[in-house]
This record gives structure tokens, C-alpha cells and sequence, in this order.
């Protein structure tokens, strides 16, 4: 394996902190910038949405551009976003931020994983490009629990100086040893968009938005769920998100390995049912922590494990347009995201938090309904310029 793959990991391990890491810290960040909770956990909806609508946009708007270069500009950008962050007095300065912050990631990200699949040797490929996601899966197992325990030693704000400096460290990797690569044309976002006139397709990417919708409802306010309905103080906490992280990444090897076994299908519904069963259980396990962890880690693994489950359908059903699937899935997910932030956020608003869990199953028994309607569908094979 080409070693700069490592560094290309690196750099979506930088992005990936920034975007997770408010999860666990939620009411500190809240009682700082003097808004309610359900309010600050919308710093991970907004970063998901502006992550979706600008990585796609981006993409095709730098394409013609030379990938390294762009790349060290999108990492400097990131880091004066990032920055800003550090300092921005406000709720609504703080949002400003992020929305740099989530544009600048998302053309890394999208950057990072075209550079790993061209500087891969060709037999690596695949698992070039799984070794640069994994420096996002990674950052969301390291990502939470490390705001926690910086958020408790030297204040939340720290976290983003941590950013900088690991953006600048990725920066100077990249201009050191990553090799020029030359743009090329893209597919334009009308010709990709017009591959969801696919019934087939459309509905298995309204599976994955349905599915991460269900999981954020719930995950983007578990912090405050453990405060407040099981109890647990931030060292504990910090065990529970390790936790859900470790089982998270098992869960994402056996999405893949029992996508390739028993089809995406099988395993997608496999997955969701899962899901679906781990939330609703949740506010009975709340009495113990010995009861909840398990249930986090079924939570955890089935989340994870929907999302290589869902891409092996669609990449299966269209491998013709294998690339463009990946990308508007990659946008699904980040708009299930930012849904579920939302919707999640209303319920512990106006409800209260116990119910978050069983409103995010609700959106996941949906979303294998979805799955199951869509298996039965025809397709017929598209031609993209």
C-alpha cells in the first residue's frame, strides 16, 4: 500500500473531528453561547447540510483544477474556518464558522479520496479508498470522546486549536510529498442528478437519508440523554462514546462483509432492523449503564453497518455509474444528518428527550420499508456522458 494514502487518511481525520466533536459537549457549548441545547446540536445539522450542498458543487467547479493545489488551498481555507471558530463570540458567529469549516471539508474529503484512488496502484485501489474513509470513521470513534475529555482540561474552544494544528500539519504532508495530479473534466451535477429519474436508485438513496435521519435524531443529543436520563457524568460519558465509536467501526467490516455474503439488501434490512430494535430499547435501558452500553454498541454497530450495506446495493444495481451513485449517496447521508439534528432537536425542544430515541426509529422502520419496495424494482442501465 502506497504510504501517502496514510497522509490522504490524515487529512479526513482532520475534517471528520471537527464535524463530530460538539456531540459530546453539547451543554457546555450551549451554556457558553447562552442558547438551549436542542439549538447548539444544530452545529452538526448545519455542518451536514452545507457539507452535502457544497462537496458535489465544489467538485465539479474545481475539477479542471490540479487536485494537489487544490487540496492545499481547501486545507487552508478549512484552518481559517477552523480558527475562526476559536474566537467567534456568538451562537450565530459560531454557525458562520462551521458553514466554512463543513464547505472546506467537503471538498477535501471529495479531494482526498480522488487522490487516493489515482496515486493507488491499481490492485490497492479499493482498499486505498477504504483506508482514506477510514480516517473519518476514525475521527468519530476518537472525535467525541477527545472533546469531552479537552472540553473538561482546558475548554471546548481547544478542540478547534487541535484542528489547526493537525490541518497544518496535513497541509504541509501534502505539499511535501504528494505528487501534482492533473484536473480532468466532471460530469456535470444536471447529468448526475437526472440518474435519480432511476426510481430504483432515488429510493435507495431515500433509504440512507431515512436511515441517518433515524440515527441522529437520537445521536446527535445522546450526551444530554446520558446527563440527564441515565445519569452519567463526562468521564463516564467518554466510555460510552468509545464505545459506540469501536462498535461503529466492527460495524462498518460487517456491513461489507455481509453485503458481499448475503447481498445489500439483505444485509441493509439486516442492519436497519437492528437499528431500529437498539432505539427503541434505549429509554428502557436508561436505568443502568451495564443495561444502556450494550444497547449503544448494537446502536453503534447496525448504524454503521447500514451505510457499506446501502452503497454495495447501489453500486451493484448501477456499476455504469458506480462514481456518481457513491457522491449523491455521500449527500443523502449528510442531509439524513442534518434532518435528523433537526428533528431530533424539535422532540427534545418541544417533548422531551426520552422520546428522541423512538422518533429515530420510527424514520429507520421507514427507511427499510424503503429498502424492501426498492429490492422489488426494476432498473434499466443508464448512459452518462
Amino acid at each position: 500500500m502506497d504510504k501517502r494514502i496514510y497522509l490522504l487518511a490524515f487529512v479526513n481525520f482532520s475534517m471528520g473531528l471537527v464535524e463530530m466533536f460538539p456531540a459530546g459537549i453539547l451543554s457546555r457549548i450551549a451554556e457558553e453561547l447562552s442558547v438551549s441545547v436542542s439549538v447548539a446540536g444544530q452545529m452538526l445539522g448545519l455542518f451536514s447540510l452545507t457539507f452535502a450542498i457544497a462537496a458535489p458543487v465544489l467538485q465539479v467547479l474545481t475539477a479542471r483544477f490540479e487536485r494537489r493545489r487544490v487540496l492545499m488551498i481547501t486545507l487552508a481555507v478549512f484552518a481559517a474556518g477552523t480558527l475562526w471558530g476559536v474566537f467567534a463570540p456568538t451562537f450565530a458567529e459560531q454557525m458562520a464558522a462551521r458553514v466554512v469549516q463543513a464547505a472546506a471539508g467537503g471538498l477535501m474529503c471529495s479531494t482526498a479520496f480522488a487522490l487516493a484512488a489515482q496515486i493507488a496502484d491499481p490492485a490497492f485501489r479499493g482498499r486505498a479508498i477504504a483506508l482514506a474513509a477510514m480516517g473519518i470513521s476514525s475521527s468519530i470513534v476518537l472525535g467525541v470522546p477527545l472533546g469531552i475529555l479537552v472540553a473538561e482540561q482546558i475548554g471546548w474552544r481547544a478542540m478547534y486549536v487541535l484542528t489547526v494544528v493537525f490541518a497544518a500539519l496535513a497541509f504541509v504532508g501534502v505539499w511535501r510529498w504528494l505528487p501534482k495530479v492533473q484536473g480532468s473534466g466532471a460530469v456535470p451535477l444536471s447529468q448526475q442528478l437526472r440518474t435519480l429519474r432511476s426510481a430504483k436508485l432515488l429510493s435507495a438513496h431515500t433509504v440512507t437519508f431515512l436511515l441517518m435521519w433515524g440515527h441522529f435524531a437520537m445521536y446527535a443529543f445522546l450526551a444530554p440523554f446520558m446527563e440527564q436520563v441515565v445519569g452519567l457524568d463526562s468521564r463516564w460519558m467518554s466510555v460510552v462514546y468509545l464505545a459506540f465509536g469501536a462498535a461503529g467501526m466492527t460495524g462498518g467490516f460487517l456491513g461489507g462483509y455481509s453485503s458481499d455474503r448475503w447481498g445489500g439488501v439483505r444485509s441493509v434490512t439486516g442492519a436497519g432492523c437492528a437499528l431500529a430494535l437498539a432505539l427503541a430499547l434505549l429509554p428502557f435501558a436508561a436505568a443502568s449503564l451495564w443495561l444502556v452500553l450494550p444497547v449503544v454498541m448494537l446502536w453503534g454497530m447496525s448504524a454503521w453497518g447500514s451505510t457499506p450495506s446501502v452503497q454495495h446495493y447501489i453500486t451493484s444495481t448501477s456499476p455504469e455509474t458506480a462514481g456518481i451513485q457513491l457522491g449523491l449517496n455521500l449527500a443523502a447521508l449528510n442531509f439524513g444528518i442534518s434532518m435528523g439534528a433537526a428533528v431530533g432537536g424539535l422532540t427534545l425542544e418541544f417533548v422531551s428527550i426520552r422520546y428522541n430515541p423512538w422518533v429515530g426509529a420510527l424514520a429507520v422502520i421507514f427507511g427499510v420499508l424503503v429498502a424492501r419496495y426498492s429490492a422489488r424494482l426494476p432498473y434499466r442501465r443508464l448512459a452518462v456522458a
